[in-house]
């Protein structure tokens, strides 16, 4: 019963996530952590808010571990954009076998760098994520290296 009630609670903090990435704009940027075997997906990544969702790959349909969490561009230049943000680990699949959705909660402190001046939507990303886990008992201090295309309708460079 209380995986019913986290699986609800997750779908209210998503439809709160994708309403508000309505204003964000439609272009997203496909991003891989080979390291981690993470794929993600984002809102675009040039603007001053976006959303970013990741997805586990090479696990097993009853392990879908899944992130969400909306992200903030502290500081966005020609070269780079830093940013953080705080988001919620989840497996929605745990709801069939009354298990908790969710995993843990994380904040993500990154890097996009656009090191390729003539295509600046090639970028290479590099976080820093420290994770707990929903009981507040025990986390790790995650580290992420990977690259991603920001698909915009202009080259990539500071948005307004």
């Amino acid at each position: 019963m209380q995986a019913i009630k986290d699986f609800m609670k997750l779908r209210l903090f998503i439809f709160v996530l994708l309403s508000c990435s309505g204003t964000l704009n439609a272009q997203v940027a496909i991003s891989y952590f080979p390291f981690e075997s993470l794929l993600s997906v984002s809102s675009n990544t040039e603007k001053l808010l976006w959303v970013d969702y990741k997805l586990a790959t090479n696990s097993f349909f009853s392990n879908l571990n899944m992130e969400i969490s909306p992200k903030i561009n502290i500081k966005r230049s020609e070269w780079v954009n830093y940013y953080t943000g705080i988001g919620i680990a989840f497996n929605p699949v745990n709801a069939f076998s009354d298990l908790a959705v969710t995993n843990g909660y994380f904040l993500d402190f990154g890097a996009r760098i656009k090191p390729l001046a003539k295509c600046r939507n090639v970028q290479v990303i590099f976080e820093l994520s420290p994770y707990i886990n929903k009981s507040f008992k025990s986390g790790n201090l995650r580290s992420r290296l990977g690259v991603a295309w920001n698909f915009n309708k202009k080259r990539a460079g500071v948005a307004k």
